[in-house]
């Protein structure tokens, strides 16, 4: 009998094995006697010869490690993995855990079921690439899935779970994917964009919690075109059509979303550093504007220092499933909606290994007892220094590649008791959407 397919990244952890299909649908998306394989996407362009180059290669990513035998083989296939003969192309396994980069792309990464521009069916559903392992037969495969509605699919589980005991995968400066302004439309940039996907397929790819940065422009006649997502001093995207897109999700799922006004980098204090309160009411008219309907007011629910939160019941059955936190404790003071500040897990270095360093210390002491937010996020990334960018060392990409296997790692192992957001870079380079559901599951099974 099948069962929740989000149970296996928990149950890989046992080398235990399950065969995993959605609720109500008959094909199966994971599967593995033990172990587990699953498919991630490079970050970094991958450079062919002669002087060519591939642009979001997919990755074969398995872990055996608890398991008595390994497979010999790994392939990565277009549709769910039956014979060897199906595969696009065929690489040994060598260890009991690792990767291997394809030179196949992912091409376009259009969203399947009906999810591209609007509301599809409920599940998870496969993109094209799936990745499977075994020897003579195929022992385990899984697929890059999108995953629109998993906190519905699994209300009964976890709807009892309060909102800081969730795991959850987010988006470090969520809203740097690609620029839209009047001198540039780049989709790829080496210290400016964060993210390959827009707003609404984040969303529609597991991704709950966004982390936003708001600047604001004099400049522009109409005074909602003022306020734009930026990367630090880079304007990337204007910011109401993505408001926009995160209320198109609400309106048409049941799913619960963080927003997070994380920082201001231009517009919006003076140069003493003291608000301008224009320019700060002038946001929150926007989000009460886009997002109303939708808005949790944190005066109606229990956010306190020591406390967890609502559940996720409380926000459904207050029908108030946006959660909006605020990085200014004065505007907060003012304005007894928004949620207060959300600690940002910030390791400030270009360092991976001073990045999980920090890191693994942080996560493991938090929730501080006297935070004002129930929630807290892992900032999983690296930071260039000023002198990368002057001198080009590197990029965003190469950063993220260096860091993002090991955000998957250490989430299913060392951070797997603590952790609540984790935001990365280029997401579809790690696994953790898929291992931030079952440890919510997790979590929601010693309730």
């Amino acid at each position: 009998m099948a069962v929740s397919w989000y149970a296996i990244v928990a149950l890989a952890a046992t080398a235990l094995g399950a065969s995993i299909a959605p609720t109500g649908v008959n094909q199966v998306l994971e599967k593995s006697s033990c172990g587990r394989v699953w498919v991630t996407v490079h970050s970094p362009d991958l450079r062919l010869s002669p002087g060519g180059r591939l642009l979001d290669a997919i990755e074969l990513n398995w872990d055996f490690s608890d398991c008595s035998t390994i497979p010999i083989q790994i392939g990565l296939f277009d549709d769910r993995p039956a014979s060897w003969n199906n595969a696009l192309a065929v690489y040994s396994v060598n260890s009991a855990e690792g990767f291997v980069i394809t030179d196949i792309s992912l091409g376009a990464g259009t969203l399947p079921a009906g999810w591209e521009t609007g509301a599809g069916p409920k599940g998870p559903h496969c993109l094209w690439p799936w990745a499977g392992a075994g020897n003579d037969q195929i022992q385990a495969y899984n697929c890059l899935k999108i995953q629109p509605t998993w906190m519905e699919d699994n209300a009964a589980r976890i709807n009892n779970l309060r909102v800081g005991d969730l795991a959850l995968a987010g988006t470090h400066n969520a809203g740097a994917w690609k620029f839209n302004t009047e001198i540039s439309s780049l989709e790829r940039d080496n210290f400016v964009l964060c993210q390959d996907r827009s707003i609404w397929a984040q969303l529609v790819h597991g991704i709950r919690y966004l982390d936003f940065r708001v600047a604001y422009y004099e400049m522009y006649q109409n005074e909602e075109d003022r306020y734009w997502l930026n990367h630090n001093m880079i304007r990337v995207r204007p910011l109401v059509p993505l408001l926009k897109e995160i209320r198109a999700f609400l309106d048409v799922t049941r799913e619960v979303v963080f927003l997070d006004a994380h920082h201001f980098p231009v517009g919006f204090y003076e140069t003493d550093g003291s608000p301008i309160r224009r320019v700060h009411a002038g946001l929150l008219e926007l989000v009460q504007r886009e997002l109303g309907p939708h808005l949790a007011s944190a005066r109606d629910f229990s956010t306190g220092a020591g406390t967890k939160g609502p559940t996720l019941q409380t926000l459904l059955n207050a029908n108030r499933r946006l959660v909006f936190s605020y990085v200014d404790n004065a505007i907060v003071s003012e304005n007894n909606w928004l949620w207060p500040i959300l600690p940002h897990l910030w390791a400030n270095t270009n360092n991976p290994i001073q990045l999980f360093q920090y890191l693994d210390q942080a996560i493991a002491r938090s929730p501080q007892p006297n935070a004002r937010s129930p929630m807290h996020s892992a900032m999983a990334q690296t930071t260039p220094t000023v002198l990368d960018i002057l001198l080009l060392r590197g990029s965003l990409r190469d950063n993220a590649d260096a860091v993002n296997r090991n955000v998957t790692a250490r989430l299913n192992s060392l951070w797997r008791p603590n952790a609540n957001i984790v935001s990365s870079d280029f997401f579809l380079a790690n696994d953790v959407v898929d291992v931030s559901i079952a440890i919510s599951l997790e979590r929601a099974g010693r309730l």
